[in-house]
């Protein structure tokens, strides 16, 4: 089944460009836009509405986008399937991942996925809870690589747990401790993760009824180190973002103990894709329990 037409409506959606989304599949501006009138007059209206900004869908347009993914997403099932039934496994899996999974366990991760099964071509999406979330949901991703979190409405295998510390500038009365006390973050200035991006530090808060003076916010894990490294606060991190960031700052343990669980997110198993259901087996038996990553022998496949 030729769906690179929905394909291609799907990427300009996402892109809001018809150069962008041609781009991608190496196709003309024109070529694109020759697709998408021959989809429209197929349908009998517009998909996008077209201005010198780019493009946008139509009500008719978003009406009819989560069916597009859905036919996307199976015909790429399909294509697996027989390829599974005749031996060779290939086709395309799209993972949603944080960017500190991203960075510490997925290149090892594919690496040695690929070379079992050069085949299957790997897209991946970094973001955060929300974002990778709806990823999920409305099949942008087969799966997501993320903290686990009550009420998340979607299948979860968990990975490892991965501790949360504190980080202090260099010059802190309390940089010399052993542990941090969760109750002496009360009072001091505070930088912390943007709520959409990670609820986790802003969970912590709450479970422990800490009042820090909250200064700035920042979605990226870095710009946070940095600030703190420069004296403009203190923060809570995920052991696995700080794992092989040194500066000027300390990192200590927080007591009481709080922690993180790092699962593989997807809407079923049983329903996932070939290429999905060994690329989940490759993660769970590569990722070790405490966040580093396990070699799998190129011979042995997951």
């Amino acid at each position: 089944m030729d769906v690179r037409k929905y394909e291609v409506i799907i990427k300009a959606a996402e892109c809001g460009s018809l150069t962008r989304a041609g781009e991608s599949f190496g196709y003309t501006q024109s070529g694109v836009s020759h697709m998408i009138k021959a989809v429209e007059a197929e349908f009998g209206f517009r998909i996008f509405m077209r201005g010198r900004a780019g493009v946008t869908l139509t009500e008719e347009g978003r009406s009819v986008l989560p069916y597009l993914r859905e036919i996307v997403k199976w015909n790429e099932r399909l294509t697996q399937t027989v390829g599974s039934l005749n031996g060779l496994i290939s086709g395309t899996l799209r993972v949603g991942s944080f960017s500190s999974i991203a960075t510490h366990w997925l290149p090892q991760i594919i690496k040695r996925f690929q070379e079992n099964y050069p085949n299957i071509k790997i897209e991946i999406t970094e973001g955060g809870t929300d974002a990778l979330e709806e990823a999920v949901e409305d099949g942008r991703a087969d799966l997501a690589l993320m903290t686990y979190q009550p009420g998340l409405h979607l299948e979860h295998h968990a990975l490892c747990v991965d501790p949360f510390l504190a980080i202090l500038p260099q010059e802190h009365p309390l940089a010399g401790r052993a542990e941090f006390p969760l109750e002496a973050f009360n009072g001091e200035d505070f930088v912390i993760v943007t709520h959409s991006y990670d609820y986790a530090t802003g969970r912590i808060l709450d479970d422990y009824s800490l009042k820090p003076n909250i200064k700035f916010t920042s979605r990226d894990e870095r710009t946070i180190f940095s600030m703190v490294e420069n004296g403009l606060g203190v923060s809570i991190l995920p052991e696995l973002v700080l794992r092989g960031w040194e500066g000027r700052v300390v990192k200590l343990p927080l007591t009481p103990r709080v922690t993180r669980e790092l699962s593989i997110c997807l809407p079923s198993f049983a329903d996932a894709s070939p290429a999905c259901k060994k690329f989940v087996g490759y993660v769970k038996r590569m990722v070790a329990p405490d966040g580093g990553v396990k070699d799998v022998p190129e011979t042995e496949k997951a």
